[in-house]
């Protein structure tokens, strides 16, 4: 299950996206007023509560802003390394899509990994399909140099 936690002080909107997160079943959401960097996952939150986080210690692209359009605030978050940013206008499907893509672009270990560190490494390898070519365009002659 992901973790999802939800800081914006909009509680319509948190709980809209909320809803639409536990529909899917992947995903394990928090309301809070302000989030606990210690667990992992992607936290949503407001442009002036992010300022008041100290971003030494966590990953900027774990977070999602919501912050108003027109807003000068808007360049000291991306220059903080926060790359999902939604409007409060935007509706909670393109939050849940910002959401998402901060999911892939931060990928942690799960739980049960980081238990075994042999199925770490065999799920980070790719896997060995075959020996032979079966084409007839393998070998050296057609090598890129």
């Amino acid at each position: 299950m992901k973790t999802v936690q939800l800081a914006i002080h909009d509680s319509e909107y948190a709980q809209s996206l909320r809803n639409l997160l536990l529909r899917d079943g992947a995903h394990r959401v928090y309301v809070v007023d302000k989030p606990d960097l210690r667990l992992d996952g992607v936290v949503v939150i407001d442009e002036n509560r992010f300022e008041d986080l100290s971003l030494s210690d966590s990953e900027p692209e774990r977070f999602v802003i919501v912050t108003r359009k027109g807003t000068d605030r808007l360049s000291r978050v991306w220059d903080a390394g926060v790359r999902h940013v939604v409007f409060e206008e935007d509706s909670p499907n393109t939050a849940q899509l910002a959401i998402i893509a901060a999911e892939l672009r931060w990928p942690r270990v799960t739980s049960k990994l980081a238990a075994n560190p042999a199925d770490k490494r065999q799920s980070s390898e790719l896997p060995v399909l075959g020996d032979r070519c079966r084409s007839g365009r393998c070998g050296h002659k057609n090598a890129i140099p």
